[in-house]
């Protein structure tokens, strides 16, 4: 019986193996590997055929949610005070702005560490005056009066990162070219100088003079 039991093992071992060679090269037969097309093998879109904002210059209005909003350069007539600069904090959230510089190209404001503008409101940084610093109001009491005629500003993050700019009178004036380097203004671009006792007023809407209007001194409101 031995002698029988063998010979039948190895024919079922030998119809075996045949069957599942026949099986596997059927299912290799049908496996299809993964083409390549190309460089875009996931043919992800092409970043440079992404539609992009349409204004202004197809980039977003601002690099930040702070903003330089209210400018007071000729605090004369009815409304004699100080000059100053208002910040807006436009989004949702508080902003830590601790670091940040305002500058005319030649004199520089650096909120202090940790100082943060809160979701929706103002801070005013009044110009060649002193006084107790608040989460809504700050002096710059070694700051120069702001041109009347002709002048910049600019709002650096950390010092060194222009995501603001402003300017009046004509063109250029300091820090223009890094303004336009960001799309944060137009080369060549300038706000009409306000009347007496009138301030700069800005809108949102762009990143150029269409967006800052003449309007009433209202700093912190």
């Amino acid at each position: 019986m031995r002698s029988l039991i063998l010979p039948c093992a190895l024919a079922g071992t030998a119809l075996l193996t045949a069957a599942c060679g026949s099986y596997a090269n059927t299912v290799s037969s049908d496996v299809q590997m993964p083409q390549s097309n190309g460089p875009n093998p996931q043919n992800l879109p092409d970043p440079n055929t992404v539609p992009k904002p349409s204004t202004p210059y197809g980039y977003a209005v601002s690099l930040s949610p702070v903003t330089i909003e209210e400018v007071m350069v000729d605090p004369v007539g009815p409304n004699t005070g100080n000059q100053y600069v208002e910040l807006y904090n436009s989004s949702s959230f508080d902003s830590d702005v601790g670091g940040w510089v305002v500058t005319n190209g030649v004199d520089t404001f650096t909120f202090p560490y940790g100082f943060r503008v809160k979701a929706g409101e103002r801070v005013v940084m009044y110009v060649g005056a002193a006084g107790t610093a608040t989460a809504n109001a700050q002096f710059a009491p070694s700051f120069s009066d702001l041109p009347i005629g002709t002048g910049s500003l600019a709002l650096l993050r950390s010092g060194t990162d222009l995501v603001d700019f402003v300017q009046w009178g004509t063109s250029p004036n300091s820090m223009e070219g890094s303004a336009v380097l960001v799309h944060e203004w137009k080369a060549g671009d300038f706000v009409p100088v306000a009347n007496e006792g009138r301030t700069y007023n800005y809108d949102g809407t762009a990143s150029d003079s269409t967006a800052w209007h003449a309007g009433s001194p209202t700093p912190g409101n």
